[in-house]
């Protein structure tokens, strides 16, 4: 019997404060009569919610609210409101997102409540494809497989790298690809330049293999490397003169990835099958890559292995 008194008083306990809280919510928040959609908060809700309206809004001198139009305000202009509590030195950097030095804090974040992390208005990637246009990251044959994930890249308000990026290149690079591909004995000098990686590679999307520039891979590669062009190079210590030969560069199939035939009736021997070359499957082309690693190697001239003509050739 007591244990029962004892429930019921606190349950009537719990009652009361319950039903005081909410009254006292209702009496210190009117905004809440018209402003309805506040009283099923989001998933993310803002901190300054708690602190009041009043935090940021104001009443016009002059004016009847709800009657009169813009008869509330915000206490100061944006973004010097924002920074009332955020911290003004994290959004000022060498390179600053332009909607944050234009202070639109409210293009990207809800200022009262969000179903989306950070009170985002919309999800990433489709909240960067507000201003940035979507086919320039979809419309592609080949796509960097963070398409999508912005912020694993770049930082949302600022940096003090370029591009507002998290880190230089190659180190933002590391963070996904294997660092030990990129730092044999010998490495392309390219890749420790600044902005090394996307001087081949576009970062986002390309219509070429490997998010390279060109189409072909040998036209990326002569445009530091223009003597190497014509494939001279690599017999110039053999053949000299007018009579030097040419070893080709394209054009011709690598002789370690060959095409594959296909087989065919014979036209002169009535059931017999003959194999033949099949223009579906040419095998892959010879190309600079195929000597030469394009990021590092533990070989000189970033060869593929030692004595790299014996790859494909055979000496007697």
């Amino acid at each position: 019997m007591n244990f029962c008194k004892l429930f019921l008083t606190y349950f009537y306990i719990i009652f009361l404060i319950l039903f005081t809280t909410k009254t006292i919510y209702a009496e210190e928040n009117p905004c809440l009569t018209c402003h309805v959609n506040f009283k099923e908060p989001s998933k993310n809700i803002h901190e300054a919610i708690a602190l009041g309206c009043h935090t940021c809004h104001e009443m016009v001198t002059g004016k009847n609210h709800p009657q009169d139009k813009n008869s509330v305000k915000l206490i100061q202009d944006m973004p010097k409101l924002c920074f009332s509590c955020h911290d003004e030195n994290k959004f000022s950097g060498k390179s600053t997102h332009q909607p944050v030095s234009g202070g639109m804090c409210t293009g990207c974040h809800n200022p009262h409540q969000s179903n989306y992390k950070k009170i985002l208005q919309k999800e990433i990637p489709m909240l960067c494809y507000s201003c940035h246009n979507e086919k320039n990251f979809k419309e592609g044959v080949s796509g960097h497989t963070l398409i999508g994930m912005c912020n694993g890249c770049h930082a949302p308000h600022t940096s003090e790298i370029n591009h507002l990026l998290l880190n230089n290149q190659p180190e933002l690079c590391y963070t996904c690809h294997d660092k030990v591909k990129f730092t044999k004995k010998n490495i392309h000098k390219i890749i420790n330049l600044p902005e090394g990686c996307t001087v081949c590679h576009s970062p986002h999307i390309s219509n070429n293999p490997s998010l390279i520039y060109k189409s072909h891979v040998n036209d990326l590669c002569v445009t530091c490397h223009s003597p190497q062009a014509t494939g001279g190079h690599i017999t110039a210590a053999i053949t000299r003169g007018p009579k030097r030969k040419y070893h080709p560069v394209r054009g011709v199939t690598d002789p370690n990835f060959p095409g594959k035939p296909k087989k065919i009736p014979d036209p002169n021997k009535p059931g017999r099958m003959i194999e033949v070359f099949d223009p579906e499957n040419p095998g892959k082309e010879l190309t600079c890559v195929s000597c030469h690693e394009p990021h590092s190697s533990d070989f000189r001239k970033l060869f593929l292995k030692e004595n790299i003509c014996q790859h494909c050739h055979k000496y007697y």
